[in-house]
């Protein structure tokens, strides 16, 4: 999608970060649902800014996307980068659990 953007001129980036699940109604939220998750941004001018799009959901970027790096693509904003040395066998185990704290807008949203 960036580079199809791009490609008819317009400026776009790569966003990585999270985005927050609604469970159905009446059902509660799972912890630890959520996951890493990314979408596009394009500069749509001064008047209305950056301006996301979820094209894996087909929806606007909300106040449910939670951005952590913006970047021209993956490789600017990998989640994780780096070199471990250390001994064999070693294990990292992550997670991620996303709250509101309250309904304020999103960065770009």
């Amino acid at each position: 999608m960036i580079a199809g953007l791009r490609g008819v001129g317009l400026p776009a980036a790569y966003v990585s970060g999270y985005l927050r699940t609604v469970p159905p109604p009446g059902k509660l939220r799972l912890v630890g649902a959520d996951a890493t998750h990314a979408w596009v941004v394009i500069w749509c001018g001064p008047e209305r800014g950056w301006i996301g799009f979820d094209p894996t959901n087909a929806c606007l970027v909300g106040s449910d996307h939670i951005i952590t790096a913006m970047g021209r693509d993956y490789a600017d904003v990998a989640p994780i980068d780096g070199v471990f040395t250390g001994q064999e066998g070693q294990r990292i185990d992550v997670s991620v659990d996303v709250e509101p704290i309250d309904d304020g807008p999103s960065a770009f949203g």
